[in-house]
This record gives structure tokens, C-alpha cells and sequence, in this order.
């Protein structure tokens, strides 16, 4: 009985088992097929008596008698590449440059870092199975054009060889779906997910197949689906779920001056447990501090530390991002929050949900552009040269009763930049809270141009390969990665920082790594707080905790922030008053910061391990320790000037006292010389005696006032 090998469609894995099948002198048939090859294209030579091996071949016939099946993909997907399979079969060790044509085969890319391939391995594997698909140098010009007018990630391709646009998207986006006029194919999705989508919409499992693990590709074969079809079907796709794809909350801290009134506009949200989720927020944290962020009271209570209102509308409405070069974005508003704490600090927080946007680039361009409140920079053309880079076209917050829209036009004039008095505030901002604060022109922003980002985001394919661990460097990827880079530092357009050595050591200063065995990995800056995990995780799990306990730490962090800057702002102009005004103002402030150490300002705010660890760390990221001694000093420095300030006052009373002792003086000792009762001696003598005395209290007096008169001036 004779074994026979039956070689299916052509790819870079398929000619590498070739090889090997003429190393060891097996016997095969080759008909050069191409990829999607059936089982059918050998129906002329079975017979009962041989063993044949298919390898990659869809079984659309009855099978010979004595048949073996090799392959990875549909219902083998959880088997060993065809090459490892065909290795075991023949005995052998497959050597370095065919694993990673094993790895690329079997999970593409990611497979083959997982090997510790290097980039020029991977390209190399990349290019030579285009090559042993039969791509030709026009299929690369045709897959630049699609990409040129892609919209977003969703594809169409001029080529018929995807793989084409598939190399060149593999970095940018971990969601995307190509497609033409004869076939569709979905990458980086979970598999099972796009299944059961197809099954909803009666494809039947013979016309699709699947590969590349749980969130591989799943492919719908061709002229299975006529042009329009394929169109609905992919247009279908994207808007058919409303799971949260990532979460963003921007934070607006500022200082004002004079009093808040909500109006009719914002709801003061008494603390009430309602429900398990305020449970576990509201014990997650010391007693302590439940009283610094809960209210618990009613809104007048003076004893407050801090007031939480919440917008009216603030779950009715989107926020729309509007950029230059990196397309448009729509969120849903899920909620607008504004805190209110005692020395008039305050943190307005626009609360954002994504259900549509799924690429990598997507989520940084919504971070980047939509936290931006007035240009950075304004150039030559003004902010047309700020929004080829940083700046929003626009954003809009939309409700439904109305628009508010900012466009920043009012920087391209300078006289406009003049009647602002440096205070730069966007009308989506301006018109959420001018008519409750009464001195509105005099609020003044703590992060520059910047709002504060909190980001969640949910990407299993992307989560899997950033805990993908080399034993060679004894590194995870996520280590050196240029996206979790860009995340953590709200990099928009591009990486900021240019050295991989530097690129390196930011991010492990800024990364909270426990828990990244299970997928999932949080990084901290100075104006963010980000996370990286699954969607199953993120949605149940994690997203809870985002928006409460996580939200609640960075409220308390940035109102550290607000203070220590307003304190140190308040020193500078108390030492210009009069000594009179210093004295006074110095110990209110100084009352007022010991009531701000005890009451807001905590070293430890929560016994739970993972939020101990995360605010220690944001503390020292945000320098906050370091602030606070500036701070300190420059307290006790204003302590030590009042010090003497009343010193100085107490100096010249004893001055005043020593004056007036020295002016009589003289007339004890003259009383004291004589020793005699002058009403009782004569008159001649009385006489002289009572002219020296007045005399000697004359020039003595006159004297004393001349040298304190000299003194004054000297000082």
C-alpha cells in the first residue's frame, strides 16, 4: 500500500511541504493549484488500494477509501499547522525559517513574534508568500489605491490577492474588512462572533471558511454573494453591535473665583446605594475619604469637601470629533459631570461611550483630538497650520434641543486673542458653564490645552499581543511596542518620542503590568490614565470599575493638582500686600491648607492592593510628593516673612517704651543729684533747679526724637 501526498493551493507553507516531500523522497501529486483548492481535483486518480494524504484540500467529494485530512483551518482550526503535521508524519525537526513559515501560516504575524521574529524576518516571510500566491508588482499598486480610498477600516480592494492590503493594515488597525465585488473577508475579529452573524443571515457553512485562531479571518468564498450583497452584508456588519469598544472620560480641572449656582442646567447628586455598583464604590474606599467624595448630605451643608452635580442632558446627546487627516468620529455622551471642591476647584468631566470605532488609530485620534480645548501653537495660517497636527477641525456636543459647536476660528484673529485675556476657554465648554459661575471670565484651566484623558479600550486580538512574551529578550511586546507608546502618552499623529532606548524606559515607568498574563494593561502619565483588555473583560468587568473607583482616584489626584497650583499662586500675591494684609491673608491660607492636608489631601486612600499600587504610582508620575514639598517650603518660607513682619512690630513698641524711659531720664537723675525737696528750699535755688530740669527734658527730648526720626528713615 503506497502513500500518496496531494498537494492543495499554493502559498508559501504549501511549497515549503513540498520541499520537504522531495527531501525525503516522498511521493506526491502537484497540479499547481490555487488557494481554495477541493479535494475534487485529484477525483482521477483515487482507487482503493493507496493511502492518500490531502493536504489543504476542501473535502467536496466523497473521500477515497483509505484518506488522510492535513489541515488548519475551519473545523481543524485548533490543530497544528500542515506543515507541523507533515513534520510529524515524515519524522523530523523543522528548522528556524520553517517555524516562522509554520507561525505565519497558522496565526500570521502575531504568530511569528511570538517566535521572537525579528522585522526583517517577518518581512521576509511576508513578501515570499505573496510571492508563492502569485501576487504581482500591479497587485501592489492596486492594493496602495485601495487603501488610498479605503474609508476607515472598511476596504474595498481592486486586487483579488488580499494579502496584499492585509501586510500593509496589519499595524494600523487589528479590526478591518476587505472585500470586492466577488468575495469579503474579515480579519481580527472574533471568529466565533462573525459566524454567527453569517448563520443569522442564512450563509451556509460550505460557502464561508475560517482560520488564524479565535479572532483570526473568516472569508466568504467567491461569487457566493452578488456585488450588493456583499456590500449590505459588510455595511450591515459594522453597525450591528453596540458593545462598547472603548470608553473615554475628559477631564476639565480649573480654579474660579466667587460662587457657583447650578440653575436649572446641573443636578446635585446626593450619594445614595441604590444598587450593587455603589456598594462596591462607595467601600472600596477608607472612610476618610467617602467623606471627601461622597455627599451624603443635602447641597447646602457648609461641611462639604467636595459637590458632585451631573448635566441635565448629559446622557441624550454626542460628541463629535472632527479632524484634518484622520477622519471624523461621533461618540455617545454618557454623561457630563461637574465637581465642585472647597477652595474653589473644580473638574468638569464629558463622559464618552465608542460602539463603532474598532482601530488602534481610531482610538488615538479620539483621545488626541478630542481632549484639546485651544490650539497649542498657532502658526503662519493660524489654526489651519495647528490642525494639520493637533487641533480638531471642530467638535460639537449635540442634545436634543441643541448644538453646541466650536470650530476655533476665533484664534485666526488677534485682536480676538487680546479681548480674552489669555483665558482660552471652547464654547463647548463656555456654554455648559458660564451662566453658573459669576465671575466666568476669571476661571482659568490647570492642564495648558488639555483636558485630562481616562481611556478604556477593548481588543482581544490586541490585549493577545501585547502579553506575548519572548524567552530570547525575556521581554513582553507591549515593552517596546509604538502603539501602547502612543496610548499611553495621547500621541495622535504619530510617536513623540524618536528614541527606541527612551521609547523603552517611559514605558515601563508609566506601565502597570500585573495583570498581563490574563491580557490586560493599564498605563499612567502626567494627563492620563489608559487600559487595554479584552472586550468579554472589559465590558463586564473592567469598565465598572473605569467609571467609578478609577474615576474617583483621578478626580482626587487632579484636585492635588489644582490646589498645590492655586496655594503656590495665592503666596505669590499675598507677599505683595501691606504687612497688615500679609499677616491676615497668610493665616487664612495657612488655616486653610492644614484643613486641606487633613481632609483631602490622603496618602492612602483604598486597602485594595491594585488601587493602592495605582495611586502611589499616578502620585509619583504626576510629581504630586514633589509638589507638595515646593509647596511646603514655600509655606513655611511665608511663615518665617510673617514671623518677621511681627517681629518688627514688636521691636518697635519696645523701641517706643525705651523712647519714652529715656526721655524722663534725665529728670530723675537731676531729682536724683539734688536729693532735695524743691518746695522747700529757696527760691533762688528752686529757680536754677526747675531751669536745669526743663532744660535737660528739652535738649534730652529733642535729641531722642531726632535719633528716632534717623532711624525710621534708615529702615
Amino acid at each position: 500500500m503506497a502513500r500518496v501526498f496531494l498537494l492543495g493551493g499554493y502559498d508559501l507553507e504549501m511549497l515549503e511541504i513540498k520541499k520537504l516531500l522531495k527531501e525525503h523522497g516522498e511521493k506526491f501529486i502537484d497540479k499547481e493549484l490555487s488557494w481554495g483548492a477541493s479535494l475534487s481535483s485529484y477525483n482521477d486518480i483515487f482507487n482503493d488500494e493507496d493511502i492518500f494524504v490531502g493536504i489543504e484540500l476542501e473535502v467536496d467529494i466523497q473521500p477515497p477509501k483509505h484518506y488522510v485530512e492535513i489541515d488548519h483551518h475551519g473545523k481543524n482550526i485548533h490543530k497544528p499547522s500542515s506543515i507541523e503535521q507533515i513534520a510529524k508524519i515524515l519524522g523530523i525537526e523543522l528548522n528556524r525559517w520553517q517555524k516562522l513559515i509554520s507561525a505565519n501560516d497558522a496565526r500570521y504575524i502575531f504568530g511569528m513574534q511570538k517566535l521572537c521574529a525579528t522585522p526583517q524576518e517577518i518581512q521576509k516571510i511576508r513578501d515570499a508568500d505573496r510571492a508563492a500566491q502569485g501576487v504581482t508588482s500591479e497587485d501592489e499598486r492596486l492594493a496602495q489605491k485601495s487603501l488610498k480610498e479605503a474609508y476607515n477600516h472598511l476596504i474595498y480592494s481592486y486586487t483579488s490577492h488580499f494579502s496584499t492590503i492585509a501586510d500593509r493594515v496589519y499595524a494600523k488597525f487589528t479590526h478591518y474588512v476587505i472585500f470586492n465585488d466577488n468575495k469579503v473577508v474579515f480579519y481580527g475579529f472574533n471568529v466565533k462572533k462573525v459566524i454567527r452573524f453569517l448563520e443569522a443571515k442564512s450563509i451556509k457553512s460550505s460557502s464561508y471558511y475560517y482560520g488564524g485562531g479565535d479572532y483570526g479571518f473568516v472569508g466568504i468564498k467567491e461569487d457566493v454573494l452578488l456585488k450588493d450583497e456583499i456590500k449590505n452584508l459588510v455595511e450591515e456588519f459594522d453597525a450591528m453591535t453596540d458593545e462598547v469598544i472603548s470608553y473615554h472620560t475628559f477631564m476639565f480641572p480649573f480654579v474660579f473665583e466667587g460662587e457657583f449656582d447650578r440653575k436649572d442646567m446641573w443636578d446635585y447628586h446626593k450619594f445614595e446605594i441604590k444598587e450593587p455598583r455603589d456598594y462596591n464604590e462607595y467601600v472600596y474606599f477608607y472612610k476618610h475619604v467617602q467623606d471627601a467624595l461622597f455627599n451624603k448630605e443635602d447641597e447646602n451643608n457648609s461641611k462639604f469637601i467636595s459637590k458632585y452635580y451631573e448635566y441635565k442632558d448629559g446622557e441624550k446627546g454626542t460628541y463629535t470629533i472632527n479632524t484634518k487627516n484622520k477622519g471624523s468620529f461621533t461618540l455617545q455622551l454618557d454623561g457630563i459631570s461637574l465637581r465642585i471642591f472647597k477652595k474653589n476647584i473644580a473638574i468638569l468631566s464629558f463622559n464618552l461611550k465608542n460602539t463603532h470605532y474598532h482601530n488602534p488609530q481610531d482610538i488615538l485620534a479620539i483621545n488626541d483630538f478630542g481632549r484639546r480645548i485651544y490650539p497649542q501653537f498657532l502658526g503662519e495660517h493660524f489654526t489651519d497650520d495647528t490642525k494639520k497636527v493637533l487641533l480638531a477641525q471642530s467638535i460639537s456636543l449635540k442634545f436634543p434641543q441643541k448644538e453646541i459647536y466650536e470650530d476655533f476660528t476665533n484664534f485666526n484673529k488677534i485682536e480676538n486673542l487680546a479681548v480674552a485675556k489669555l483665558s482660552f476657554l471652547p464654547k463647548f465648554i463656555k456654554e455648559l458653564i458660564s451662566p453658573n459661575f459669576i465671575n466666568f471670565e476669571n476661571i482659568r484651566p490647570i492642564i495648558d490645552d488639555r483636558m485630562f484623558v481616562i481611556s478604556q479600550y477593548h481588543n482581544d486580538a490586541l490585549a493577545n499581543r501585547m502579553k506575548n512574551y519572548c524567552d530570547t529578550t525575556e521581554e513582553y511586546m507591549y515593552e517596546n511596542d509604538d502603539f501602547w507608546y502612543e496610548y499611553i502618552f495621547i500621541d495622535g499623529n504619530g510617536k513623540n518620542c524618536q528614541s527606541r532606548y527612551m521609547t523603552k524606559e517611559l514605558i515601563k515607568q508609566s506601565t502597570y503590568d500585573r495583570w498581563v498574563e490574563y491580557g490586560t494593561l493599564f498605563g499612567i502619565s502626567r494627563y492620563s490614565f489608559v487600559s487595554l483588555t479584552g472586550h468579554w473583560f472589559g465590558n463586564n468587568r473592567l469598565l465598572p470599575h473605569t467609571k467609578t473607583m478609577y474615576f474617583q482616584i483621578f478626580s482626587l489626584l487632579l484636585s492635588y493638582r489644582a490646589t498645590i497650583i492655586e496655594f503656590s499662586d495665592e503666596i505669590q500675591d499675598i507677599t505683595s500686600k501691606t504687612d497688615e494684609e500679609i499677616i491676615t491673608k497668610a493665616k487664612d491660607l495657612y488655616k486653610r491648607y492644614l484643613n486641606f492636608l487633613n481632609k483631602l489631601y490622603f496618602k492612602e486612600v483604598t486597602a485594595q492592593d491594585q488601587g493602592i499600587e495605582f495611586y502611589n504610582k499616578a502620585m509619583q508620575i504626576m510629581d504630586i510628593p514633589k509638589y507638595m514639598v515646593d509647596l511646603d517650603n514655600e509655606i513655611n518660607e511665608l511663615h518665617h516673612y510673617v514671623d518677621m513682619i511681627e517681629e518688627k512690630k514688636r521691636n518697635k513698641k519696645l523701641d517706643a517704651i525705651t523712647y519714652l524711659g529715656g526721655f524722663f531720664l534725665p529728670l530723675s537723675l537731676v531729682l536724683g543729684f539734688f536729693g532735695i525737696n524743691v518746695g522747700k528750699t529757696e527760691n533762688f535755688t528752686s529757680t536754677l533747679v526747675t531751669i536745669t530740669i526743663l532744660a535737660t527734658i528739652v535738649i534730652t527730648g529733642a535729641a531722642m526724637w531726632y535719633l528716632h526720626q534717623k532711624k525710621e528713615h534708615h529702615e
